[in-house]
């Protein structure tokens, strides 16, 4: 859905969002760019549809690492998407982004699946390879994070199962105050605090209690610690990063306070506090909401809407993923300092220096 469009129905391509109740309670999954329609909270995503069976294979023999991409609509950007400049810069890398426009995390695990662990054109246990899927998805069914998050599990269980590593890019900043019925005043709280529970697990910061709520039951141990299976190996945080507009300006907190004091549903959710620790509450989810326009994307970085980022966003995702990215990829990351660089990074740029792309290398299709 773009900003002119508030209508209930599917916000963008890639983001099932739902409604716009503030402060806690559920949300009702269901939209869309170009499908309005209603539906209820939690309800099942849709089974996706059958793949095709996968007759593409890894070309490139002098590339021993190979990485698959798996994400929604924004992996899927047309114009020098982060997919193809991870194979720029990284010298040993072949790509093959599977990303496709539409699918939440339950349909981008089937995806995987289908297209690449069953793909019989793909050597799982050649040993002169290793085998990296880079997943950036879970916008599509952001109104209902824990569920989100289970299947995002059970895909890094997947590929851990057959030896395939994991990076883990976390959504992208993402809203508007012109989308009145999801963002403007209270109505983000939300849906930032969805797409953090999302962000959060994907990156590392969650305990199995926070990130799955009752689905942690599908665990051998429900509130034990997490296996590294159910994890990213590398996680990476695109939400707090360079892409959110920080310079953004503040709501006006007096006003959201109030109306926090007088929207039933928030009052509900609070429901039993004393006077004190009810101040409080509202104090902290004013503030909140008056910083929710520093969470989106930074506008000179946005495509056709606030949730796609544009090719300049997409070298951005690209440069600050770069020196997170592992060491045995080869990549030289532009633009970033020798001070920044990890151990996944040769040494880029100098800071402050201008951030220039080499011709992508095609990817193979």
């Amino acid at each position: 859905m773009t900003s002119r469009d508030s209508r209930p129905g599917r916000v963008d391509s890639d983001s099932r969002v739902g409604s716009s109740r503030p402060a806690g309670l559920a949300l009702a999954a269901g939209l869309a760019l170009a499908c309005p329609g209603e539906a209820a909270s939690q309800a099942p995503e849709p089974a996706p549809a059958p793949e095709p069976t996968p007759t593409w294979r890894f070309k490139k023999a002098d590339r021993p690492i190979k990485v698959v991409v798996v994400a929604g609509s924004i992996g899927a950007w047309p114009k020098k998407p982060y997919a193809e400049l991870f194979q720029t810069m990284c010298s040993q890398v072949e790509v093959k982004n599977l990303s496709k426009t539409g699918e939440g995390a339950y349909a981008l695990r089937k995806r995987f699946n289908s297209q690449f662990i069953q793909n019989g054109y793909v050597n799982l246990k050649d040993p002169d390879l290793e085998y990296w899927l880079v997943f950036q998805g879970g916008l599509n069914s952001v109104g209902t994070p824990e569920k989100t998050n289970k299947d995002i599990r059970q895909l890094f269980l997947d590929a851990h199962k057959r030896g395939v590593q994991v990076v883990g890019l976390s959504l992208t900043p993402w809203g508007e105050d012109s989308d009145k019925r999801r963002w403007a005043g209270i109505a983000g709280l939300e849906y930032k605090r969805h797409t953090q529970i999302v962000v959060d697990y994907v990156v590392g910061r969650l305990t199995p209690r926070q990130a799955l709520g009752t689905y942690r039951s599908t665990r051998a141990d429900p509130d034990g610690p997490w296996d590294p299976t159910e994890l990213a190996d590398v996680g990476i945080d695109l939400y707090d990063s360079d892409l959110r507009d920080r310079n953004a300006a503040l709501r006006d907190v007096a006003t959201l306070r109030a109306a926090l004091a007088k929207d039933k549903s928030w009052l509900a959710d609070h429901a039993g506090l004393d006077e004190l620790a009810l101040a409080k509450a509202l104090d902290q989810d004013a503030q909140l909401a008056a910083e929710i326009p520093r969470w989106y994307m930074r506008p000179e970085l946005q495509s056709f809407d606030h949730i796609h980022p544009n090719e300049a966003g997409h070298a951005l995702i690209a440069e600050l993923a770069c020196p997170q990215l592992p060491a045995s990829w080869g990549c030289t990351c532009p633009g970033a300092p020798e001070s920044a660089l990890g151990s996944g990074a040769t040494q880029g740029a100098k800071s402050g220096a201008e951030l220039v792309w080499p011709e992508p290398v095609a990817s193979t299709e």
